[in-house]
């Protein structure tokens, strides 16, 4: 792979994946049967599991909803409460080519925690959108709560952090990821953690295993991968692990929103501990090209991380790349014209 195409490289493995990316999932902390002022025995229930939303309601069941879940609908980027919004997949498409989504369910609604609302979403000018029986059910009930005996799984710790954990700044909670994704210094040369050790990093929420098997590479050799959403300081990054089959070599990250920024990302890093030096980088200064960094220290393997920070419209998203291995590819005659591996 030639090291000047890295920034192509990093958008061409998210381009590849976007048809099949994993959107979020409802964390588990919502997960547990809802029903009108938490009585179970009332109908309609709205029942949430890992398999996603099911309806149980006087017109019939339905379920699992096809949904689109946001932890930040309501209040953008800046949003840190609890509420957790899932968007519900009904009637096809709008006239925009968009999912029509005429049905919104809120969890931790008004941040009251096992409050769940159904409501439908305004339509503007257009003409409501009717709906079949279950789903018209809730939205006419409107306001449920967690039943007082709710399933095992709603009672497990929360999958997200604290709301005072995210909010944190965006630079610091990326840096709490890279190093809960750097190996232990007492792993042994040449090894690699597999595909659980990476639901440690804090702020992450994971496509579930096993991680997915590709017909074709990735761009850079890898067969397996898995996807996720970093969710810190308010705004989210999209994240892939790729790897082998028992093992993970490479995590890429592609940030579309508010750039995290280079200087801050590298103050983070150094704040939390790790030792960070420039390993490759361009040889005019003034060129806004990406630069490759060694991190070491707090008690882990040294890693390379690679940053790209915004460039126009060609290139107007920020991106960042997590190398297990530390080995940096021979320049090309051509790259040695632009970078250089004796960074002051």
């Amino acid at each position: 792979m030639r090291t000047a195409s890295h920034v192509a490289f990093v958008a061409a493995l998210f381009l590849s994946t976007a048809a099949a990316a994993t959107e979020l999932s409802l964390p588990p902390d919502v997960y547990g049967s809802y029903a009108p002022r938490g009585d179970c025995g009332k109908q309609p229930r709205i029942n949430v599991d890992k398999t996603g939303v099911h309806l149980d309601t006087p017109a019939g069941r339905r379920g699992p909803l096809p949904i689109r879940v946001s932890y930040t609908w309501v209040g953008g980027a800046s949003y840190d409460g609890i509420q957790t919004w899932a968007l519900v997949k009904y009637g096809g498409k709008d006239r925009w080519g968009d999912d029509n989504q005429p049905v919104v369910l809120t969890f931790n609604a008004d941040e009251r925690r096992g409050a769940l609302t159904a409501e439908r979403t305004g339509s503007g000018n257009e003409r409501p959108m009717p709906l079949d029986g279950p789903l018209a059910s809730i939205v006419q009930t409107g306001n449920f709560r967690l039943c007082a005996k709710a399933s095992a799984a709603s009672a497990t710790p929360p999958a997200r952090p604290p709301p005072a954990a995210i909010a944190r700044s965006p630079a610091a909670g990326f840096a709490s990821v890279i190093n809960a994704l750097m190996q232990p210094a007492t792993a042994s040369e040449g090894s690699y953690y597999d595909w659980r050790f990476i639901e440690k990093a804090p702020n992450v929420t994971w496509a579930a295993l096993p991680p997915e098997m590709l017909d074709k590479p990735l761009a850079d050799g890898h067969y397996f991968r898995r996807n996720g959403t970093v969710a810190m300081g308010g705004q989210s990054l999209k994240i892939m692990a790729a790897g082998a089959r028992t093992m993970v070599f490479n995590h890429y990250f592609k940030n579309e929103s508010q750039p995290l920024g280079e200087e801050a990302v590298l103050a983070a890093l150094r704040g939390s501990g790790l030792t960070v030096t420039a390993a490759r980088c361009a040889i005019n200064k003034n060129l806004r090209a990406p630069t490759w960094y060694r991190l070491s220290g707090n008690g882990k393997r040294t890693a390379l991380l690679w940053i790209a920070q915004p460039r126009g419209a060609a290139s107007p998203w920020e991106g960042f790349n997590l190398s297990l291995d530390t080995s940096l590819k021979p320049l090309t005659p051509q790259e040695r014209t632009v970078y250089t591996d004796r960074c002051a």
